[in-house]
């Protein structure tokens, strides 16, 4: 019986444990829905069901892997905002639990603190935007680091090929973040390489470079000969540069909590492993040496718009790299570590539980809308997820008179003057797109050219309505709140539309006869 007993033990608290993170991680299942980056990625996966190719059919800044994932699980399940919700909601449990074999494997042989390990749980359940490449991308991401400490550690060449073959994954799903880690594995592959007198360094970097290769080569070569290049060079390399202008905010002082969870907690970590650094042995210090670069470089990828989806890489790898010191200072800087687990425990364990228990009340949604919104009823393509009212009714409107092989164009209220759209209307409709331009950026959507290209395609391809959406006045410090004075399309559309309802945030615009 006591043998039995001892047996059992591990897996009641396997099971418990797990029981509590589908509770916690379920929540958010129930949240309002995005409407701009959840929104853009199920309307990129129901075009790609519908037959059409990412770049060449649509624009967007993104990796194509979520798409296509997305895609792959409506497919399966049915295109509704609950099974995309249950999935995210999956994948965030698994990055937790590799977040947690990482962090294990970095403290080894001592053990991992417990209370960092679920930190890191609890930050990645409360972190929001669902279905948002950097919160997805991190997987493989955490995947590839696990790797390359398992070749740091026992020096096997085949650790590193899988490595790269992770963050060949990882750049399919959010291409800045993966050049981080691969940085951060291929200067640390270098280090051991000199560190232990080899005379071809270069080769682990190379045995690296070929996993990479080997996942992306397929890929690239498919979109190289289906989009146009000019396209993908739009996509790739103009873009990162006007979304930077277009979204970038100044970085917080150290007042509130909230810049101390996104960047000032983090940095200190950072600091703080540098006397971690110095005192490891060689071995030892290879392993810090990787957590260190791949958390300044993801810390320095999150300032170019700081808040909790871009800061979350950074977050999870200074927790990493916290356990990797705390496992080397031992008895040594008891009050620094001390500090840094405090912090830890208020901005990463405090801080997201009672976000946890703002979801539950529904207090987040009544806040944000001033009145809670009504269950999503008849709009099908919700599920069970919550829409707001006036998209609700604007949705319903145009499903009653836009026949389903009908193109539809939803913009905003200005084009010269964009924050962001609603491109979440379209897949709820489900209706055909009048245009390539669903995602709407400052710098681009805003501008002659796009404009024109809209404009063009309304007069072509005869959509009998139009939906414009009222987004929140910007006062950022950035192009969101320029006003571009570019009018070409909201004169295309007052010439051949005219307005027919208004639900709140939403007016429906029916084409005039000629």
């Amino acid at each position: 019986m006591g043998g039995m007993s001892l047996i059992g033990r591990p897996s009641i608290r396997a099971s418990l444990g797990l029981l509590l993170a589908l509770a916690y991680f379920a929540v958010p299942v129930r949240q309002t829905p995005r409407i701009y980056d959840e929104g853009s990625i199920v309307d990129g996966a129901d075009r790609i069901l519908r037959g059409q190719v990412p770049y060449r059919d649509f624009n967007t800044g993104y990796p194509p892997a979520q798409f296509y994932t997305i895609a792959s699980i409506f497919s399966i399940f049915g295109e509704t905002l609950t099974v995309e919700r249950i999935w995210d909601a999956l994948w965030r449990m698994a990055i937790a639990g590799m977040a947690v074999v990482l962090a294990r494997t970095a403290a080894s042989p001592q053990r991992a603190h417990p209370l960092l390990l679920i930190c890191a749980a609890l930050i990645t359940g409360a972190c929001g935007f669902p279905l948002y490449p950097m919160i997805t991308g991190m997987l493989p991401c955490l995947a590839a680091v696990w790797f390359a400490l398992r070749y740091l550690k026992d020096g096997r060449a085949c650790w590193l090929f899988f490595s790269g073959l992770a963050c060949g994954a990882a750049a399919l799903y959010r291409h800045d973040l993966a050049a981080c880690v691969c940085g951060g594995v291929a200067v640390t592959a270098v280090y051991q390489a000199i560190s232990e007198g080899k005379s071809s360094w270069l080769r682990p970097v190379a045995v690296f470079l070929a996993g990479f290769v080997l996942a992306v080569a397929i890929p690239v070569a498919y979109f190289w000969s289906w989009a146009p290049h000019e396209v993908l060079k739009e996509s790739f390399i103009d873009f990162p540069r006007i979304n930077l202008a277009a979204r970038r905010l100044p970085l917080p002082g150290p007042i509130s909590l909230r810049a101390w969870r996104d960047f000032y907690l983090p940095l200190a970590i950072i600091a703080a492993s540098i006397s971690a650094l110095r005192r490891s042995s060689t071995p030892r210090k290879a392993v810090i040496l990787l957590l260190l670069l791949t958390s300044v470089a993801t810390l320095v990828l999150a300032t170019q718009r700081l808040e909790a989806p871009h800061a979350y890489p950074s977050i999870v790898f200074s927790l990493v790299l916290l356990c990797a010191c705390l496992a080397t200072w031992r008895a040594e800087n008891r009050r620094l570590a001390r500090l840094l687990l405090s912090g830890t425990v208020l901005c990463y364990g405090l801080s997201p539980l009672y976000v946890w228990t703002w979801q539950m009340t529904g207090l987040r949604e009544a806040v944000r809308h001033r009145s809670a919104p009504e269950p999503s009823g008849q709009t099908a393509r919700a599920g069970l997820v919550p829409v707001a009212t006036d998209q609700r009714q604007a949705v319903l409107y145009i499903q009653e008179h836009v026949p389903p092989d009908s193109p539809l164009f939803v913009g905003t209220t200005s084009h010269r003057l964009q924050l962001y759209n609603d491109a979440l209307f379209y897949f709820l409709a489900g209706r055909p797109r009048a245009t390539r331009f669903d995602m709407f950026v400052p710098g681009v959507t805003d501008t002659f050219a796009a404009q024109s290209e809209i404009a063009r395609d309304l007069h072509e391809k005869h959509p009998p309505y139009v939906v414009l959406f009222r987004p929140p006045v910007s006062h950022e410090p950035n192009l969101s709140s320029a006003d571009s004075g570019v009018t070409i399309l909201d004169d295309a559309i007052r010439q051949e539309y005219v307005q027919e309802a208004e639900f709140g945030r939403y007016t429906i615009w029916r084409r005039t006869e000629r």
